[in-house]
Parts: C-alpha cells; sequence; structure tokens
C-alpha cells in the first residue's frame, strides 16, 4: 500500500496517469505533454509509476509503450472501502463524523470511539448527549467545543453533574 501511495504522491504522475487512462502511449507521446521537464524526468517518472504498480511497460520494437495496471486501481479502492462505508452509515444518521462500524442512532449508549470521533470533528449533533473533561485544564466542555485537547488527555461523562463532581468546571469558550 506504502508505494500505491509513493507512486500517486507527485502531481506529474497523477497527470501521466491521466493520460494512461485514455490509451497505453510510448514515452515520446507521454513526453511531449510534459515540455517542462526533460525526458530523463519523465521517464523517472514512469518508472516510479511501474515500481508502485500503478502501470505497466511492455517493448514494442524500440518503443517502450505504458498502460494502467487495472490491479492497483482495485487495491486501492478495497483499502478505501471501509472508510467509504463507514461514512454511508454515518450519513445515514446524519452525523458528519466517521462512525464505528455499527453505526449510531439516537438513543443508543455512548461508546468511547463514538464520543471521541464527535469531539474530533465537534460535532454539534451530540451536544448535550455527553461533555469531555481535560484532565490536564480540569475544564469540561461540549463537544463541539472549538478547544482541541490532546485525545489521550480527555475523560468523557454522560452527565455534566457527574464532572463537577469529580473536580472539573464549565468551559468559559463554549459554556456547556
Amino acid at each position: 500500500m506504502d508505494e500505491l501511495f509513493k507512486g500517486i504522491a507527485d502531481p506529474v504522475r497523477r497527470q501521466m496517469l491521466d493520460l494512461l487512462a485514455r490509451q497505453p502511449l510510448n514515452v515520446n507521446q507521454i513526453n511531449e505533454h510534459f515540455s517542462d521537464i526533460s525526458r530523463q524526468a519523465v521517464s523517472k517518472h514512469l518508472s516510479v509509476l511501474e515500481d508502485a504498480g500503478w502501470i505497466k511497460i511492455y517493448q514494442a520494437g524500440r518503443e517502450r509503450y505504458g498502460y494502467l495496471n487495472k490491479t492497483a486501481f482495485y487495491e486501492l479502492k478495497d483499502w478505501l472501502q471501509e472508510y467509504l462505508d463507514m461514512d454511508r452509515a454515518s450519513l445515514r444518521n446524519d452525523h458528519g463524523v466517521f462512525l464505528e462500524k455499527t453505526g449510531y442512532k439516537k438513543g443508543d449508549p455512548l461508546t468511547y470511539p463514538v464520543m471521541l470521533q464527535a469531539m474530533l470533528s465537534k460535532d454539534r449533533e451530540f451536544d448535550g448527549l455527553f461533555y469531555n473533561a481535560v484532565k490536564t485544564t480540569g475544564i469540561f466542555c461540549k463537544p463541539s467545543c472549538s478547544a482541541n485537547p490532546r485525545p489521550d488527555n480527555v475523560i468523557f461523562y454522560l452527565q455534566r453533574d457527574d464532572a463537577e463532581k469529580n473536580g472539573f468546571r464549565a468551559c468559559k469558550r463554549c459554556k456547556p
């Protein structure tokens, strides 16, 4: 997977993939589209794409042609699909965060991953459902507060009173 990302990290290589999506091209034809870089640089970019698995090169006489390797695209799609499926679940529940695979419906018990994701994304939908208290400052906030505490310094409370009983005071920014 690291090699796939390395291959598409450079915008020139992504342009090369766009060109090869239309049809296989030889190195000279690809070079014509990149007048601002040398032929050697074009060859180097093609080599990186080939090593990463995005393209394959075949020799036809003296010409070398590049064409897309669909396996790499499916590999990336499969990796992304888990996150895209999570997004569908969060859209169904009308929340702007990636929720755990089981999703979250109003009224369900809140889990740590759901509360953490809601806090990190500043999701107003969760305001009033729980409070996040910051151990290092002694303050508790709404999930949508503009404060950015480190996740490992946060304790979640379902009730405001519980946070106050444990010695936390209300945030002056979000006034929970």
